[in-house]
């Protein structure tokens, strides 16, 4: 189980949980080689389903994303006191990257998306 940690309580029910996104950033590779700073916050509405049973996180954007997990990497406690869970995926492309879920000690959630050029961050809510 991925994220149960800091999610919710596992229980014998299927493991899918449901986030509303409310603003997304990114940042990107720049023709220097180097990140960009993040953008300014966008406001976003898209559903995000992270299934648990099935190992797969799909974000309902213009352009679905499906993100097949792959491996557990870590869970951890971060400097600001937020817990976060990590792991590697194969996206609908074949492309491989790396995907965190972040949840802040006052109860705010994001879930970053990485890859080698490119970074994006979803604000969510957990809908149920």
């Amino acid at each position: 189980m991925l994220m149960v940690f800091c999610i919710g309580t596992v229980s014998m029910e299927a493991q899918v949980y449901y986030f509303r996104t409310t603003g997304f950033a990114y940042k990107q590779i720049n023709s220097y080689g180097h990140w960009t700073d993040w953008t300014d916050w966008q406001s976003s509405d898209m559903l995000i389903t992270m299934n648990l049973d099935t190992d797969v996180v799909r974000i309902y954007s213009k352009t679905p994303q499906t993100y097949r997990i792959t491996q557990h990497v870590r869970n951890f406690t971060d400097e600001n006191g937020g817990k976060q869970v990590e792991f590697r995926f194969i996206d609908q492309d074949n492309d491989r990257g790396a995907m965190r879920l972040r949840i802040e000690r006052n109860g705010n959630s994001q879930i970053y998306i990485d890859f080698n050029n490119i970074m994006w961050v979803y604000n969510v809510v957990r809908t149920q």
